[in-house]
């Protein structure tokens, strides 16, 4: 599991390093982790480092930051550095005050952009290949296999016994259990007619979901059908060849984005409490270790999950991220000077300030939910 999050920390660093370099900027340190350091070396102009905790990292390049008196009034920012007026050869900065050519403020803004996006950007590029891998080799799908009856519900009435499997409903095909759980939940108080296989037999038995009010994941009420059945936990392996794939890729990560947005406005305006929403690095962890149990089908499948929210977490405007660092490079383009060296620190000082508080409170919320808060309790009341 650490090595799985390391592993997205430093692609993540990697893009930013790489197009740092091929748009011709010097980079002064690689660095990932945070804490003691464990490795140092250096080749070249850069100093290569890696620390004890692999939950971040970040890439110093030459001329990120510069104080205010050496830089003109129009021109290039400190930590987003910009351009605007001035000599073309030098990204719009008078050659006077330009810089070295090497360095990040050299640069116009679009390259600078450009160097802070690539990190997200190859975080979702892993999201990508991750999920297409996945449906390539081959992916878990519970069967629609009954494991457990709920004491008067619709099934129960109906006749439908535990092992049943149920192979159509309404003469419609049914292959995994997430099929058979969509059109039930949108079949609310309409009878249907189920095609069940029980041992060696077929048989057609007639039920009639009951409506249910619930709450989605997005804190919307929503009235669903209910049969009152469970699944047994069997389940079969499906792959669908490459280029399907890359359909199915494109609608799944399409879907993803989507949620992630209702997901997110859901915790702004209150429907849904952060602690029900977030997970952080205590929980990830705990995920990924599941995960790597269950295969590499399933491991990488949550390896893509996990690379798109790193990816938009990232592109967020807070001055700390990705985001914040092209909001600030929008701010110079548009008003056509850079944003003060004063108010970047400021701002980057107070998100990072709010990042922790956050991060504190998020992993807090991860070990009461993995129980560990009440056996620590336990343990002390004896």
């Amino acid at each position: 599991a650490i090595f799985v999050l390391g592993l997205l920390v430093f692609l993540h660093e990697l893009g930013h390093f790489v197009v740092a370099r091929r748009c011709g900027v010097r980079v002064l340190r690689f660095s990932i982790g945070f804490g003691p350091v464990l490795w140092r070396w250096k080749r070249g102009h850069t100093e290569y480092a890696v620390s004890l905790l692999p939950l971040g990292g970040y890439v110093k390049m030459a001329g990120e930051s510069r104080p205010s008196s050496e830089l003109p009034s129009v021109g290039r920012s400190p930590a987003a550095p910009g351009t605007s007026v001035g000599d073309p050869a030098t990204g719009g900065v008078p050659a006077s005050v330009a810089g070295e050519p090497w360095e990040f403020s050299s640069k116009p803004v679009g390259v600078r952009a450009w160097i802070v996006a690539a990190g997200p950007l190859v975080n979702y590029a892993i999201s990508i290949l991750s999920l297409w891998t996945v449906l390539v080799i081959g992916y878990p799908e519970l069967l629609p296999t009954v494991g457990r009856l709920i004491e008067d519900m619709p099934a129960k009435t109906a006749g439908v016994q535990v092992g049943d499997r149920i192979l159509a409903v309404e003469g419609q095909p049914i292959q995994t259990w997430d099929e058979l759980t969509r059109i039930i939940h949108r079949s609310a108080n309409r009878p249907l007619s189920l095609a069940v296989q029980r041992d060696d037999a077929t048989l057609t038995l007639r039920v009639t979901p009951s409506a249910r009010e619930q709450m989605d994941p997005f804190g919307r009420a929503r009235t669903v059908g209910l049969l009152g059945v469970s699944p047994s936990g069997a389940f079969t392996t499906y792959r669908v060849s490459p280029l399907e794939a890359v359909h199915l890729t494109a609608s799944k990560q399409m879907e993803w984005l989507a949620q992630t947005g209702l997901s997110l406005w859901a915790m702004v305006t209150g429907r849904v409490p952060m602690q029900e929403s977030m997970t952080g690095p205590i929980g990830i962890v705990y995920m990924t270790s599941e995960a790597v149990r269950m295969g590499l089908g399933a491991l990488l499948y949550l390896v893509s999950i996990f690379s798109l929210s790193l990816a938009i977490f990232n592109f967020f405007p807070i001055p700390i991220l990705d985001g914040g660092h092209l909001l600030f490079l929008a701010c110079e383009k548009f008003r056509g000077r850079p944003v003060s060296l004063i108010v970047q620190e400021r701002a980057t000082q107070i998100s990072f300030a709010l990042l922790m508080t956050m991060v504190v409170l998020v992993c807090a919320n991860d070990l009461n939910r993995l129980g560990v808060v009440e056996k620590v309790r336990g343990f002390w009341r004896g």
